[in-house]
């Protein structure tokens, strides 16, 4: 099955593959890594923790378009110096050549399935634990960046003049009252402040010196060497709960499991209870509160269901998404046999980013919302690439 030839062709894929996987995983990271340490101030040293981390959840995007690349390159280049010509003359068909690289293909697609199974979705939540595991380090740094903090689940708005190591001068703190998140009852101005979090206690208590408070009355009071304590909001279980890209496969189907057997448990239970209870003719006896709680809670876990199985369906379609491209890149780029490798990468590319992750994001979308199947929805881009290398293949086998 791999003789000489075989080995040849292979060698030259894998070479180009792998320097186009390189480059294109270096800049995306790169890119993804610089907007993520503007925007959240992050240091030298987490950004070199922070970079393995986030190279697994590049590869289902960079894998295939390297793979695209390379092989329009190779094949291309086979297909000008008339090596497929000569293959063809010794009675060998172009399956003889293209073998190497589907080969390829199929293989890349079992890793990636592989890695999608478990090492990305952990990678995935690795990345945002460093991110956020320093919840004090982050508030300091959002306030040296921004000069001020507006989370609308914290009981104060906070602004500061500037920031010097842990303490914030000219610290402003504007207690949120009932009513909405921009409106305030209390306003604490502060010379010198300083917060330290307890996340044990899920507390921040916030130190100030030379303080004045005021409220709308006007009326003014100086408090000086205080402390509040302020309740680090419920968002904070955005650093334990998993977003659905970081949870593995087997967690996947364990969330499905068990919001399928609530939709079946609950709904059944309270049909049953109400039913007893209007076949009675006891109509008043009915919690229709509680009835119409089970109908929402229901369409919850349903949404959630079908979350979770658009994600599935989305791992596995993007990992079979590699032996997809090089059904129709190399072909391609022996139907082009010129040395300009960047116009058949081009004539290939150009459709897939038009049309395959157009598709896939629609199909992910259309999946989570429950308006499509999720296999039918996520499977689409490939189904679009099989059909465009369907036509592709017969000239090939002509050229």
């Amino acid at each position: 099955m791999f003789g000489i030839l075989q080995r040849y062709v292979l060698g030259e894929v894998l070479r180009a593959f792998c320097l186009a996987l390189l480059t294109l995983t270096t800049v995306i990271v790169l890119f993804m890594v610089m907007i993520e340490a503007s925007r959240m101030g992050l240091s030298p040293s987490e950004i070199a923790n922070l970079v393995p981390h986030v190279v697994p959840g590049s590869l289902p995007y960079t894998i295939p378009v390297s793979l695209l690349f390379s092989v329009t390159v190779v094949y291309g280049r086979l297909a000008a110096d008339n090596e497929i010509v000569a293959v063809k003359t010794a009675g060998l068909s172009a399956l003889t050549v293209l073998r190497p690289s589907i080969s390829l293909g199929l293989f890349l697609s079992g890793l990636m399935l592989y890695f999608s199974y478990e090492a990305i979705p952990r990678a995935n939540n690795e990345a945002k634990l460093i991110i956020f595991r320093n919840m004090e380090e982050m508030f300091y740094k959002f306030l040296k960046k921004d000069h001020e903090f507006n989370n609308p689940a914290w009981p104060f708005f906070i602004t500061v003049q500037d920031v010097q190591g842990k303490t914030m001068i000219g610290a402003t703190f504007k207690h949120r009252a009932k009513g909405g998140p921009n409106k305030f009852d209390k306003t604490i101005q502060a010379q010198r402040a300083v917060i330290r979090f307890d996340t044990e206690k899920n507390v921040a208590r916030v130190y100030l010196d030379g303080a004045e408070v005021s409220d709308p009355k006007n009326d003014k009071s100086l408090i000086n060497d205080t402390t509040i304590d302020m309740d680090i909001p419920a968002d904070r279980k955005l650093l334990t709960e998993k977003r659905i890209q970081e949870r593995t496969t087997p967690e996947l189907i364990e969330g499905q499991l068990d919001r399928r057997e609530k939709m079946k448990r609950v709904r059944r239970q309270e049909a049953i209870s109400a039913a007893f209870q209007i076949g009675a003719g006891r109509l008043h006896k009915v919690n229709w509160f509680q009835v119409h709680r089970s109908f929402v809670d229901y369409a919850t876990w349903k949404m959630e269901d079908q979350q979770f199985e658009t994600e599935k369906q989305q791992r596995f379609a993007m990992a079979w998404g590699s032996l997809f491209f090089v059904l129709l890149g190399a072909p391609v780029g022996i139907l082009f046999a010129r040395r300009d490798f960047l116009s058949a990468f081009i004539t290939c590319f150009v459709p897939i980013i038009i049309l395959y992750y157009p598709l896939l994001l629609l199909g992910t979308n259309m999946g989570k919302e429950g308006l499509l199947d999720p296999v039918i929805a996520l499977w689409l881009g490939n189904f679009l690439l099989a059909v465009l290398s369907f036509f592709v293949w017969p000239s090939v086998r002509k050229h």
